[in-house]
């Protein structure tokens, strides 16, 4: 590949990056979901700038064409983003519920009371 496109996909992979530490800091992205998207924004960036890189883990892993295991690794990466957001929403509809039922409970006393208190003043 030529070096122009190298240099494009860094200056791509850098962007990303500014994103996300621009998402960070203005408090939109949580530090902790954050992670893998630095994590995979970094991974963008070493194989741009080195892409022989690449090449050596194919070589490794007995990919025949190198370009196949970097849409291997992509797949993977949002693989486990997914997992972990997936993860993240099933506590979230945990602690939901909860909350839900723990409403519930009180709005029930809340009635409770106000009608053992309409009983003592006599109102109907």
């Amino acid at each position: 590949m030529k070096p122009d496109l190298f240099l494009l996909s860094f200056l791509i992979s850098t962007a990303f990056l500014g994103v996300i530490l621009y998402l960070i800091r203005s408090r939109k992205l949580r530090e902790q979901y954050a992670l893998l998207w630095l994590a995979l924004s970094l991974v963008m960036m070493a194989l741009s700038l080195f892409p022989q890189l690449l090449d050596w883990l194919a070589v490794r892993f007995g990919v025949d064409y190198a370009p196949s295991l970097l849409y291997l690794l992509g797949l993977m990466s949002v693989l486990c983003i997914m997992l972990h957001l997936t993860m993240a929403v099933s506590a979230l509809t945990r602690r939901v519920i909860l909350l839900t039922q723990a409403l519930a409970i009180q709005e029930q006393r809340c009635a409770q009371m106000e009608a053992g208190l309409r009983e003592k003043v006599g109102q109907p």
